[in-house]
C-alpha cells in the first residue's frame, strides 16, 4: 500500500462542498485520517446515501467512514463544541468512538468562553456595521494569542488543572478590563441589543464560568490523546494509505488574502496543510484539490459582486439559513474573476486540481451565467493598483500573495471597497435540453477549465458519496 495526502481548499466564500468532498475521498481512498485546520466555525454539511447526515464543525467529515480526526496545530479548537458534538453524533447517526479514535496537536489554541463572549459583544456594538462573525470567538483567540504568547491557553495546557484556572482567570480579567466600557456604552444601543451585550458581560464576569471551563476542558482531554510533531509524522503521516486535509472557510475569507475587514482570522489557503507535510518531511503522493459550486455563495456582510436575490429565491439551501450573526446567506452567479483571484492568491501550483459541486442545481435551470468581467460603476481609487482593467472594463482582481500586515490589510479593504462599485457582466450559456445533465457537465468542465487553466478533477450533481464522478483518472 502506498501513501497519498489530499489537500481540501475551499476557493469561495466557504460553503464550497469541502465537507462532502472529503467524505467522497474518504470512502473512495479508504483514508484513515481527516487532519482538520482551521477552526470550528466551519459547518460542513455531509449526506451519506444511507440517510445519515451531519453538519460536522471539529470532527472530520469523514468520520461516517471511519477516518479518525486530527486537529492539527492550524487548528483552534472549542473543547466543549467536541463534547456536544460527539454526542450528537452518537445520539443521532449511531457513531460510536469517535474521541477514541481522535488526536490534537499539543500547540492547537484554545478558545475559552470569554473570548467567545468578547467577540459577540464588539460584534453587536459594530450594529450595521456587523463584519460577519460566527460568534464563537475564534477571531478573539487568534488576535489574543498575538499579545498574550505564553499567556494563550493551548490544548497541552488542559493537562494541568492549576495552569488551566490560572491562565482562564487571567483572560477573564483582561477580557473584562477590554470590555468593561462596553457596558457604559450599552446605553447607546437599542433596547435588544443593550439586554444582549449586558447579558454576554454578565456571564464574562461571572466567576462560575471558570470552573464550567475548567471541568469541561478536563472531560475533553480525558478522552481524546494529545500529541506532538513526532506522532503526527510517524503515525498519522508516516502511516500507509490515504489522508485527507480538510480546511476551513474559503480563500476569499482568508486572513490576508480575503477582503478585510469581512474575514476570518485563521488562514484559509492550502499552505497550512503543506507546511504540516514539509515539516514532517512527508514523501508520499499530494494532490491539492480546489473546490467551486457552479455559482457562488456567501455569508455575511462584505462584497460579492455576482450577487442576485433571484438566485436565492431559486436556490434555497437545506442547510445555510439565516445565521443570528452572520445574517442572510447570499447567492449570486459563478464569478470566473473571484476564482482566478482564489487561485492567484494560493499561488502557482498550490492548486492541482478543480472540484465543482451542486451542478444539479443549476442544470434544471436551463442556463447557467457566468461573471467574466466587471463594469466599474463608481470612481474606484488607485482601481490600477487593485484590478486589471482593460479599456475600462475589469477583467481580473490582483493579488499579493504571501503579503501581510497592517499595511496589506488596509490594501485588501481598498480591494473589497473597490468590488463594491463593480456590477457583473454575465455570459449566459444554454443548457441543451434532452440529455441536460450530461451536456451541462460537459458545459462546465470545459468552460471552467479554459477560463482558470486548472483541469477538473470531479463534479458533484447531488449530495451524497454516490453523485460524485470523477473527471480525470488517477483518482
Amino acid at each position: 500500500m502506498t501513501r497519498k495526502a489530499f489537500i481540501v481548499t475551499g476557493l469561495g466564500y466557504g460553503d464550497e462542498g469541502k465537507g462532502t468532498t472529503t467524505h467522497w475521498l474518504s470512502r473512495k481512498h479508504k483514508a484513515h485520517t481527516v487532519i482538520r485546520t482551521g477552526g470550528p466555525q466551519a459547518l460542513h454539511h455531509v449526506v451519506c446515501r444511507d440517510g445519515r447526515e451531519h453538519v460536522f464543525s471539529q470532527f472530520g467529515s469523514g468520520t461516517f467512514e471511519g477516518a479518525g480526526t486530527h486537529l492539527s496545530k492550524h487548528m483552534l479548537v472549542d473543547p466543549a463544541a467536541i463534547l456536544k458534538e460527539e454526542e450528537w453524533l452518537r445520539e443521532k447517526s449511531g457513531v460510536r468512538g469517535a474521541l477514541d479514535i481522535m488526536t490534537i496537536h499539543e500547540d492547537a489554541l484554545v478558545i475559552t468562553p470569554f473570548q467567545a463572549i468578547a467577540g459577540r459583544v464588539r460584534e453587536l456594538m459594530r450594529g450595521q456595521g456587523r463584519r460577519g462573525s460566527v460568534g464563537i470567538g475564534v477571531g478573539e483567540t487568534v488576535l489574543d494569542s498575538e499579545v498574550l504568547n505564553d499567556g494563550a491557553i493551548r490544548i497541552k495546557d488542559l493537562h494541568n488543572t492549576d495552569l488551566l484556572r490560572e491562565k482562564l482567570e487571567a483572560i477573564q480579567r483582561c477580557k473584562w478590563t477590554e470590555f468593561e466600557e462596553f457596558a457604559d456604552r450599552a446605553s447607546t444601543v437599542p433596547p435588544d441589543v443593550r439586554h444582549r451585550v449586558l447579558a454576554e458581560l454578565a456571564d464574562m464576569e461571572d466567576s462560575d464560568t471558570v470552573e464550567w471551563a475548567v471541568e469541561r476542558f478536563g472531560d475533553l482531554v480525558g478522552q481524546v490523546r494529545i500529541v506532538d510533531d513526532t506522532y503526527v509524522a510517524e503515525k498519522i503521516l508516516g502511516r500507509e494509505g490515504t489522508v485527507v486535509f480538510e480546511g476551513s472557510q474559503g480563500v476569499l475569507l482568508d486572513r490576508y488574502q480575503g477582503f478585510h475587514p469581512h474575514t476570518t482570522k485563521v488562514r484559509t489557503i492550502p499552505q497550512m496543510a503543506q507546511s504540516i507535510l514539509r515539516e514532517c518531511d512527508y514523501d508520499g503522493a499530494v494532490q491539492s484539490l480546489g473546490i467551486l459550486r457552479a455559482y457562488h455563495t456567501r455569508h455575511g456582510g462584505g462584497p460579492f459582486v455576482t450577487e442576485a436575490s433571484e438566485l436565492a429565491l431559486e436556490l434555497p439551501d437545506a442547510v445555510n439559513k439565516e445565521h443570528p450573526w452572520q445574517g442572510n446567506f447570499r447567492v449570486g452567479h459563478f464569478d470566473m474573476l473571484a476564482a482566478r483571484y482564489a487561485l492567484e492568491a494560493c499561488g502557482p501550483g498550490a492548486i492541482d486540481d478543480l472540484v465543482i459541486t451542486c451542478l444539479d442545481r443549476i442544470w434544471s435551470r436551463g442556463s447557467w451565467q457566468v461573471c467574466d468581467a466587471y463594469d466599474i460603476v463608481d470612481n474606484v481609487p488607485d482601481a490600477e493598483h487593485l484590478l486589471k482593467i482593460d479599456r475600462g472594463i475589469v477583467t481580473g482582481i490582483k493579488a499579493r500573495k504571501d503579503a501581510e500586515g497592517a499595511e496589506h490589510l488596509q490594501r485588501q479593504e481598498k480591494l473589497g471597497q473597490a468590488l463594491l462599485k463593480c456590477r457583473p457582466k454575465l455570459t449566459t450559456h444554454v443548457i441543451p435540453s434532452g440529455n441536460a445533465k450530461e451536456s451541462f457537465i460537459d458545459l462546465c468542465v470545459s468552460t471552467i477549465q479554459k477560463n482558470l487553466g486548472v483541469p477538473v478533477a470531479a463534479v458533484s450533481i447531488g449530495p451524497t458519496e454516490q453523485d460524485k464522478i470523477d473527471i480525470t483518472k488517477g483518482q
